[in-house]
């Protein structure tokens, strides 16, 4: 997998060298929160994480812009095995006109515990003004190597007084095992120079259990370019 990952940086600085930088960005990321929750279910056994990233993007002069990035969390199963998570991503967005965007990309989730199966996934996005539609098709390298599908579909709002409300609806398409939908709805605001937000979430499984997560995030970013 890590192979995938270097042909997507490759390919991305090649080009760069081909069309031309209108202007470059390289960011990084820290944060906490007290439950780590993707797509619904919670990847630390309702504890504490510590997370953090790197993210650089390429803008280009025909309003398209290519980025490559990492990102890693503490994770820990329900059996109370700990690890890390380290997800690699390589992408390009694109604009239509001013109120319609594509993105297409990779990315691949490598985790540390034995117990917690590796995966890759190939994404395309399309947005209009505030309300995103991604599908994601993925392969988790575990028992019965898994293919599966998700939906995600996200609308965002602003409020009063620099307040944000984040809605979104998943949907996750297994080949084999059980399938899932989730919903989540937070609440962000920008303090002291921490973007701050409140979620909650819900899942509920094909195979009629649920679980529900309410948490809280904090996330400073660097801009070194």
């Amino acid at each position: 997998m890590q192979s995938n990952i270097k042909q997507s940086i490759l390919l991305g600085v090649g080009l760069v060298a081909i069309a031309g930088v209108a202007q470059a960005e390289l960011t990084a990321n820290v944060g906490a929160t007290t439950n780590y929750v993707f797509r619904g279910e919670t990847q630390t056994d309702d504890n504490i994480a510590i997370q953090g990233g790197v993210d650089y993007t390429h803008e280009f002069e025909h309003d398209g812009s290519l980025y490559v990035g990492a990102w890693a969390s503490n994770v820990e199963t329900p059996t109370g095995d700990k690890g890390f998570e380290t997800d690699f991503y390589a992408g390009y967005n694109f604009k239509l006109n001013e109120s319609v965007s594509f993105d297409v990309g990779y990315i691949t989730y490598q985790y540390s515990s034995v117990n917690l199966a590796d995966i890759d996934e190939v994404f395309f996005g399309a947005a209009f003004k505030d309300v995103s539609l991604t599908y994601y098709a993925g392969n988790t390298d575990g028992p019965g190597n898994t293919d599966y599908s998700y939906i995600d579909l996200k609308y965002s709002f602003a409020l009063p007084k620099d307040y944000n409300v984040h809605l979104h609806y998943g949907n996750y398409d297994p080949d084999s095992g059980t399938g899932a939908e989730d919903v989540s709805i937070g609440v962000s605001k920008m303090l002291i120079g921490i973007d701050f937000s409140l979620t909650a979430t819900s899942i509920d499984r094909d195979n009629n259990t649920d679980d529900t997560n309410v948490f809280i995030t904090g996330v400073k970013t660097f801009d070194f370019l």
